[in-house]
């Protein structure tokens, strides 16, 4: 598989996914420091048979001024994986020039399932985070990923979030575009009514299903279908650009809402991607 640009920073986190020849897949090499740390694998899943879960935990108590965190995550051709955590990540109050930084890069072999689902951020008031992701998949592979956040008044005083910034780059391994999400948004706005709408909806997601083996309008019409049934949200799904699958965004009235929608739609693209819905995630 060809390489994806490198990190900016050396990554604190490393993980390969290889898949062995009795079918279950396993971790092949893994490079693991401060603040990151990582489970035993599990195997949960009947189907797809073999595949590897497994936590990503923090051992720093959230993301704090100044930090320059990054992460790769590769499933090699065959390997089925899924990365989360158990619980979500607090960012901490930053002065105005402490923002904290992101970098992730996440590759897939011909054949692979790799999912990286994390729980929502927490946006502490001041917190400010800028993230990068970039995927780069092979035409057989599917990748499943979500980004979200909510935020915690923890003084309760009315403080916001100051500033988050994502940047989601999806590609080929040569380096073809496929597709490309930005956004950068500050507290008072992630809080501002819908019009027409009476509620806020201060928590946000993203859940994209990069996944070649049916349409890209079915993929977004089984994401549809799934989102229907999720109470307190305002959402949609679409494609994504050159059939390479679909995506949903999401807002909700609170993280419960929020978690409900990413799951609804995770479950529903697994049962789409492998035939069976995905089992419990004890967390």
């Amino acid at each position: 598989m060809a390489e994806s640009a490198p990190l900016a920073v050396q990554p604190q986190a490393e993980l390969v996914f290889t898949r062995a020849p009795d079918g279950h897949t396993f971790i092949s090499h893994q490079r693991v420091g401060y603040p990151f740390h990582i489970t035993r694998p599990f195997y949960l899943d009947k189907v797809p048979q073999g595949m590897l879960t497994l936590y990503l935990q923090s051992v720093s108590g959230g993301i704090y001024r100044g930090e320059a965190l990054a992460l790769t995550l590769e499933a090699e051709a065959g390997a089925l994986a899924q990365v989360t955590t158990q619980s979500a990540t607090i960012v901490h109050r930053m002065k105005t020039d402490g923002a904290a930084r992101q970098d992730m890069v996440i590759r897939a072999g011909e054949g692979a399932l790799l999912e990286y689902l994390p729980d929502p951020l927490i946006l502490f008031p001041g917190a400010q985070f800028e993230t990068t992701l970039r995927v780069a998949a092979e035409p057989s592979a599917t990748v499943i990923l979500s980004d979200a956040f909510t935020q915690h008044d923890s003084d309760e005083a009315g403080g916001r979030f100051a500033r988050l910034a994502a940047e989601t780059r999806i590609e080929r391994p040569d380096g073809t575009l496929l597709a490309f999400d930005r956004f950068d948004i500050d507290g008072d706005v992630a809080e501002a009514h819908l019009d027409g709408k009476a509620e806020a909806y201060p928590a946000h997601g993203t859940l994209m299903v990069v996944h070649t083996g049916c349409s890209a309008e079915e993929m977004a019409a089984v994401l549809r279908d799934a989102l229907g049934s999720c109470q307190g949200i305002y959402a949609g799904a679409s494609t994504l650009p050159q059939e390479s699958g679909a995506w949903v965004r999401i807002l909700a009235k609170d993280g419960l809402a929020l978690r409900a929608a990413i799951k609804a739609s995770w479950t529903a693209a697994r049962l789409k991607v492998s035939g069976a819905e995905p089992a419990k995630r004890p967390k």
